[in-house]
């Protein structure tokens, strides 16, 4: 009787034993799982653009909505002295970029009539004559906002995001916003290199 007592509580410790390991290896198994997921979802991904360089928050405008792009959004960071920017482009859930388009990304400054921000026109470079060489071509160009072109964006398994950087030898001073606009000629051929439908906009801070 002693002997059959004795073996039964042994048998429930082992029991016991047994559960506790198997339930310490479904949580280590549960907490690998998650932290693989989690980086899955949010990778570190290292910036390219200097420490000194301003985030610009993109929002969509009414313009976005033709291509469903409404809920679109997007950062811009942007480095006015070292003369280099990066942006990213978020889509949304179920939107996708219109086949046989693409998304670009522009600096734009204002016009004297208009556009966000201030007007950097000036005569300052024009002391050896007039732009274009026509006085006609030079009022209109100086009336309204000038966009740079910043390419096309690609998409970024990395970033999970539509991704584009951009560097140049000048300052970006005289610009004040970045405008990111949807190109139905796919930028390809003999593509208008002049900025398409602007879906996405962001003020430049100073």
């Amino acid at each position: 009787m002693y002997y059959a007592t004795r073996r039964g509580y042994l048998n429930v410790i082992l029991l016991l034993v047994i559960i506790l390991s198997l339930m310490a290896l479904s949580a280590w198994v549960s907490y690998n799982t998650g932290l693989n997921a989690s980086e899955k979802v949010e990778p570190q991904v290292n910036n390219m653009v200097g420490a000194d360089a301003m985030e610009t928050n993109l929002t969509s405008i009414s313009l976005a909505e033709n291509a469903n792009l409404q809920r679109a959004s997007g950062l811009a960071l942007v480095d006015k002295t070292a003369g280099n920017l990066e942006v990213d482009v978020i889509l949304p859930e179920g939107a996708a970029i219109p086949e046989g388009s693409v998304l670009a990304g522009w600096l734009v400054d204002a016009g004297k009539l208009g556009g966000i921000g201030e007007s950097s026109v000036s005569a300052e470079d024009q002391k050896y004559g007039t732009p274009y060489a026509n006085v006609d071509f030079s009022e209109s160009s100086d009336n309204m906002p000038f966009a740079l072109s910043l390419g096309t964006l690609l998409w970024s398994e990395e970033r999970a995001s539509y991704y584009l950087f951009y560097k140049t030898h000048d300052l970006l001073n005289p610009y004040d916003a970045v405008m990111i606009t949807l190109e139905s000629d796919a930028n390809i051929n003999n593509y208008d290199p002049r900025p398409g439908t602007p879906v996405l906009i962001g003020e430049i801070g100073k």
